[in-house]
């Protein structure tokens, strides 16, 4: 039999046990309530038929005999009148010929009990005339002189017959109540086998215990596999040179690499708090916030001992981890920053020397009447190279933090304007127009905004098309200053527009690239910084560039 009728026949058995038990009851409560009323009518007739009996004691056998079957056939019970000595007198059930055959009623219980009582005195046998049940009530009476006897009045008790109305409604109930729980258990059965086909190859008909079982096996399989491949993460993360740390919702740490050890201290270790074992106010800072934002943040940690570590804090999509913290020690990329800008400013520094001895010669051999287009080539590669060691050092001390910044309330619009009238000749000459719109008040340095608005456009004359146009656009966006320089030239290949603000970097457009020292993206993006702005640019190769410069309106 299968678990669902299994089930089923329980539930059913069950109620029907349940049903059967309550009609028991019940017929049990009924019955008792029917005795106590048929021995409340016993009394009371004994109690009324008493006095009445007292004086036939002493009357003719007829007459007692007459009014005996009178009060039986009023009252419905057998009325006996018994003598004191338990000689029966009368009885509504015996003819009066007949009374000498009955056998002596001294001994009955009912009789010694009211012999011993001034009431009314019962009794519950089977009678000895008729062998049913019977409920017996006797009272003693007295004539007055000196004729004592009993009165007794009696009733047959019904026979049990079985409520077979109630019997077959508990076994409809039960067949019922198994009916129900079967379609309940198919159902469920039904349930968790959809929830379970996709673990197991058996049939959705098949026990339940057999589809645990098959998901279980697949379950443990899973497991398993899960715990190779989290093993693998663990040892592939022990061997990675950057600290990796796993945290919590609640800044524990559930996952550190050896190289996080190293970098943040012995103190961290799985199960301790990050603010206790890493003792980097920064570090937790950004953990807190990107608990709060789910946003990724970068941030830099300064440790004793003078050691700094950039750190990568990101939201992670896991039940149980929410934080996942990347640490890297910059020491030796600082020190080569620091290096590279220090070759940079003495590579700026040392051509300046180089540069004012051929200066001179040109202008020496300018006098002698040496070739005029042989003294013209040497001084446009002078002032090249002139500008190139300027701009090497224009990049030097914006790297190093060394500008100072004179904050002005200016007008974007009229800055913009002045550069257009500088570069107007320049302009003409490559045959491309510069047009300027709008304007926005905003605090800044007025000479380095020109100076980077001077880059962007020239990049814009130098990269177009004659009949090209350069325009800036300058206005208020979502609360701060934005500036818009637009070029409809040559463009910017997709594949190069992140490496264009790097130094030294300048785009690959063809076999004959114009001027230009690869440093002027470079400065913009160092500028822009100082300024405590931010730069984006965005191109299309063959329909142009644009350039946004976005300013706080307010300097902090």
């Amino acid at each position: 039999m299968k678990p669902r009728s299994r089930h089923a026949l329980t539930v059913s058995l069950l109620a029907l046990g349940g049903a059967l038990a309550l009609v028991a009851f019940a017929e049990w409560r009924h019955r008792r309530a029917a005795d106590a009323a048929l021995e409340a009518d016993l009394r009371r007739a004994a109690e009324q038929l008493a006095p009445l009996a007292a004086p036939l004691l002493a009357a003719p056998t007829a007459e007692i005999d007459g009014e005996v079957r009178r009060w039986a056939a009023a009252s419905g019970l057998r009325v006996t009148v018994i003598a004191a000595d338990g000689r029966v007198v009368a009885d509504s059930w015996t003819l009066p010929a007949l009374l000498d055959r009955l056998e002596n009623h001294g001994s009955r219980p009912e009789i010694r009990a009211a012999a011993s009582t001034a009431g009314v005195a019962l009794a519950r046998r089977r009678s000895t005339t008729t062998d049913r049940e019977t409920v017996y009530a006797v009272r003693g009476v007295h004539d007055g002189a000196g004729n004592d006897g009993f009165l007794r009045v009696a009733r047959e008790v019904g026979g049990r017959s079985v409520p077979w109305a109630a019997v077959l409604a508990a076994l409809a109930l039960a067949v019922a109540a198994g009916r129900v729980a079967y379609l309940r258990e198919r159902r469920r059965h039904a349930a968790v086998a959809r929830h379970l086909r996709a673990w197991t190859e058996l049939p959705p008909t098949a026990d339940l215990a057999a589809l645990a079982e098959e998901a279980d096996r697949g379950f443990r399989e899973q497991r398993e596999e899960m715990a190779r491949e989290v093993g693998a993460t663990r040892a592939a993360l022990s061997e990675v040179g950057e600290g990796v740390v796993m945290l919590d919702t609640q800044g524990v740490v559930r996952f550190v690499n050896p190289a996080a050890v190293a970098l943040l201290g012995a103190d961290l270790a799985v199960g301790r708090d990050l603010v206790e074992a890493a003792r980097a106010p920064a570090l937790v800072s950004a953990v807190a916030e990107v608990l709060r934002t789910g946003k990724a943040s970068h941030t830099s940690v300064s440790l004793a001992g003078g050691s700094e570590l950039a750190a990568r804090v990101c939201p992670v999509a896991h039940p149980l981890l929410a934080i996942a913290v990347v640490l890297r020690d910059t020491r030796e990329q600082r020190q080569l920053e620091r290096s590279r800008r220090a070759l940079v400013a003495d590579l700026a520094h040392e051509l300046r020397t180089p540069l004012t001895v051929l200066g001179a010669l040109a202008e020496e051999f300018r006098e002698s009447g040496h070739e005029v287009e042989l003294i013209a080539s040497l001084e446009r590669q002078v002032v090249r190279l002139r500008t190139f060691a300027e701009e090497l050092e224009e990049l030097a001390a914006l790297e190093s933090g060394q500008i100072r910044l004179h904050l002005e309330t200016v007008d974007a619009g009229a800055i913009a304007r002045q550069v257009a009238d500088d570069l107007a000749a320049e302009a003409q000459a490559a045959g491309v127009a510069i047009a300027v719109e709008g304007g926005a008040q905003l605090d800044t340095d007025p000479v380095r905004l020109a100076q980077v608005l001077t880059n962007l456009v020239e990049n814009g004359i130098r990269y177009n098309r004659p009949g090209g146009r350069v325009a800036v656009r300058a206005g208020v966006e979502d609360d701060a200053v934005v500036v818009h320089v637009e070029d409809d030239g040559i463009g910017i290949p997709a594949a190069e527009i992140p490496l264009v603000f790097q130094r030294f970097y300048r785009v690959h457009r063809g076999p004959a690239p114009k001027g230009g020292s690869g440093l002027g993206l470079a400065i913009v993006k160092h500028l822009m910084r100082a300024l405590h702005g931010t730069v984006q640019l965005s191109s299309r190769e063959g329909a142009g560039t644009t350039v946004t410069l976005t300013f706080p309106k307010k300097q902090g």
